[in-house]
Order: C-alpha cells, then sequence, then structure tokens
C-alpha cells in the first residue's frame, strides 16, 4: 500500500493550478503565456491522477473477496508507480523546451528540422528562462517542488556558446576528490 496521502495532494495541486491560472492573467509574453498553460495541463493530469487514487481508495471499504477491491489495490500500487516514476524521478518536467540526447549515437534531435543530427560540444544548450520573462512562473515552480516534490524546468534550446567565464571550466584539484596530490 502507498504512504501517498492522495486528497493532500489532490487540494495541494488544484490550489497550485487556481494560483497558476491567476498569475497567467498577468502575463505579457507568448513565452510566458506557453509555459503557464502547459503548467496548468501538467497540474491537471496530476489532479486527475489524484482523483483516480481518491475513488480506488474509496473502492478498498468494499468487502475484501470482492473484485472491485481486488481492482482498486492494483489500481493504487499503479497509481503509487506511475507518481514516483513519472513525476517525481528523473529529469524535471519540461514546461518549454527540452533537449533530447542519445548518449550512444550521440545524437541530437532538433526539433525544429524534425531530425535527428550529430551532437557535438558546440551545442545545442538548455538555457533557463528568467523569472521576470516567465511573469513570476519561477516562483511557483519553486514552491511547487518545495511541497509536493513534483519538479518542473522552463528552459530554451539555445544554439549559440553559453554565457559562462572560462574560470567556471577551470579544475581545482582540492575540490575534485579524483585529483590528488601529485605523485611523480
Amino acid at each position: 500500500m502507498s504512504d501517498l496521502d492522495h486528497l493532500t495532494l489532490f487540494t495541494q495541486f488544484s490550489g497550485f493550478k487556481v494560483v497558476v491560472l491567476a498569475n497567467r492573467l498577468g502575463c505579457d509574453n507568448g513565452v510566458a503565456r506557453t509555459a503557464h498553460d502547459r503548467l496548468i495541463a501538467k497540474l491537471g493530469d496530476l489532479r486527475e491522477l489524484m482523483r483516480d487514487a481518491l475513488a480506488a481508495e474509496r473502492n478498498l471499504l468494499l468487502d475484501e473477496s470482492s473484485q472491485r477491491y481486488r481492482d482498486a489495490v492494483e489500481d493504487l500500487y499503479w497509481i503509487a508507480e506511475e507518481f514516483a516514476h513519472r513525476w517525481l524521478a528523473g529529469e524535471p518536467g519540461p514546461l518549454l523546451d527540452d533537449l533530447w540526447i542519445d548518449w550512444a549515437t550521440r545524437e541530437v534531435f532538433d526539433a525544429q528540422a524534425k531530425r535527428w543530427r550529430f551532437y557535438d560540444d558546440d551545442g545545442p544548450w538548455l538555457r533557463d528562462v528568467s523569472d521576470a520573462k516567465l511573469c513570476g512562473l519561477r516562483r511557483i515552480i519553486d514552491e511547487i517542488a518545495a511541497e509536493t516534490g513534483v519538479r518542473f524546468s522552463a528552459s530554451r534550446i539555445v544554439y549559440e556558446e553559453p554565457d559562462v567565464p572560462l574560470e567556471d571550466h577551470v579544475e581545482d584539484p582540492e575540490s575534485n576528490p579524483l585529483w590528488g596530490p601529485d605523485t611523480d
């Protein structure tokens, strides 16, 4: 049996959906509206998942020998698995762009050209969209992650070199445990 509190999660996702809908009214650009709309849709998916879990929990009140009871136990198992693997584990759910890289073949999917191309260190990269451009959505995304554990990202694919100074790329022997004192 899952230790998830489906009613609390349903309530939290519903509340966040209302907050995002209200925040969307202040959007002044297309990127922010798109990110808001996609987050609203994903919160709707999460609410539906929790609603299904609540329905299954109600069926647990039936006689243990009934088929509906056995189906409810299985439904709750699969709902908990979906929530854990799709929403909690791995990378944050993308609201804008996602970079699909096949590391076995070193190829990246180019969403504009709709084809795979060779991936090299010259890009593309994912760059986070600023909170100002998202019209305050980043704060809401952080609150969702803090309260529910479900993470979302709002990034764009860029093809030019990231604006990171070279000093950030210099290896420091003291901060890297694989580098030790010179043994020569």
